[in-house]
């Protein structure tokens, strides 16, 4: 006697793993159109704040992919096949599979795009667009501010597709997993920075002219120092490990920007400063010292490392991004001998300024 009854239980329990099931092309398909017209592509746009400044900002934030499936169905099937469908971490698309190709429209939450050059790396679509932006000159240049451009990147992101089939045999149904996957290209459209921007002020009534003197700078004072924050033992010899940025803003009205360390292939999170009214803030960074290429502490631990000469700039910015204070600081790294007393961290600086 057939256990129908147990059937239910087995296909969910079938759909959970399915994804780890042999794929079979003839059981079921994943393909999409890139056909001009018919493209189930999903785009992403890349913007910048003014004609003025590169690319800063992908607009995009949900992918949508238009994906056909289909399969050949067992002999010995009583049903379709049923199963699932989704892009990278996306929720997922519930689909039945037969002998017909049927397209679904999937979403996935905005990641970046595979690299397509480093292995299991992404690469932002801002960096892309700005590359691009810098190869062209002349007519080519100014077709792109005004008119912005488009392009495939493959790869774009992966497509995972499963089903389940209930086949009937003796004397007790089996359920057969497959899967298939593909990689979809994505459209990169990087978007023209010569267009009209929303104004800022709605009124009908022009601003009124200058009076007086002009204002004065509303960031008034932005210092910069470095100190070591961590040291780690080689063989004879201290070495600082980690580098402490602090930054210190002061404005003289209300502000809203940005502020960011800038180093040797170096980029901080960015800190969003907001004043409501005269004020000041501290911002601080962290950077990773690295011996290693130095060719100091990989291959001669008691021979002292090479001193490192390190520039690094304190910038603040507008939220436009505008550049508004930066300050430089350029120090030399070096590590100390160990002598009887250890020094902390502080004790006998090896930091100081390169003057």
């Amino acid at each position: 006697m057939k256990m129908r009854n147990l059937m239910a239980g087995m296909i969910a329990a079938g759909l959970a793993n399915a994804m780890a099931g042999a794929a079979f092309a003839d059981r079921i398909e994943l393909s999409i159109s890139t056909k001009a017209g018919q493209s189930g592509i999903a785009e992403v746009k890349v913007d910048g704040p003014s004609k003025d400044s590169p690319y800063n900002e992908v607009r995009t934030e949900t992918l949508e992919y238009y994906i056909s499936v289909r399969g050949d169905v067992p002999d010995k099937a009583g049903n379709n096949g049923l199963g699932g469908l989704k892009v990278e971490n996306g929720p997922r698309e519930n689909i039945v599979v037969d002998g017909s190709w049927t397209k679904y429209k999937v979403v996935a939450p905005y990641k970046d795009p595979w690299s397509g050059v480093a292995v299991n790396e992404r690469v932002s679509p801002v960096k892309l667009c700005n590359d691009r932006l810098q190869q062209t000159s002349g007519a080519a240049r100014e077709s792109f501010f005004k008119k912005g451009v488009t392009f495939m990147h493959t790869p774009g992101y992966t497509v995972s597709g499963e089903v389940s089939y209930i086949l009937d045999k003796w004397p007790f149904d089996e359920v057969k997993h497959y899967s298939d996957t593909l990689t979809a290209p994505v459209k990169i459209t990087c978007m023209a920075l010569y267009r009209p921007r929303p104004r800022q002020d709605t009124t009908t009534t022009g601003a009124p002219g200058p009076t007086g003197k002009p204002l004065p700078p509303t960031i008034s004072e932005a210092t910069f120092r470095i100190e070591p924050a961590q040291i780690v033992q080689d063989g004879k010899f201290l070495c600082p490990s980690q580098l402490k940025l602090y930054g210190h803003v002061e404005a003289i009205r209300k502000f809203y920007g940005k502020a960011l360390f800038v180093g040797p292939h170096f980029l901080s999170a960015i800190t969003i400063l907001n004043f409501q009214a005269e004020g000041n803030r501290n911002v601080t960074g962290t950077y990773t010292m690295d011996w290693h290429k130095m060719g100091g502490l990989a291959t001669q631990p008691n021979t002292e490392p090479k001193k490192q000469k390190l520039t690094f700039h304190f910038n603040v910015a507008n939220k436009d991004g505008k550049l508004l204070k930066s300050v430089e600081e350029t120090v030399e790294v070096s590590c100390k001998k160990i002598k009887v007393a250890v020094p902390t961290v502080g004790d006998e600086m090896t930091v100081k300024p390169a003057n």
